[in-house]
């Protein structure tokens, strides 16, 4: 049985939330951010949409 109360489980902090506004990431969140820019530029290649070129430019990134 945990011995906090609910007040205290809303209250926890987040775990490595990645934002674009120039915080760090790990290797790996990097690595997750590539894959998802790349299947976002897959996606809007088939849905005929523009992709950003900065997610463009992210997919072609090594993992």
């Amino acid at each position: 049985m945990s011995t906090s109360t609910p007040e205290q489980k809303k209250s926890r902090a987040p775990r490595h939330v990645t934002t674009s506004g120039g915080r760090q990431l790990t290797p790996a969140g990097h690595r997750v951010q590539v894959a998802a820019a790349r299947l976002r530029v897959a996606l809007d290649e088939r849905l005929g949409r523009p992709t950003p070129a900065e997610t463009k430019a992210l997919s072609k990134e090594d993992l």
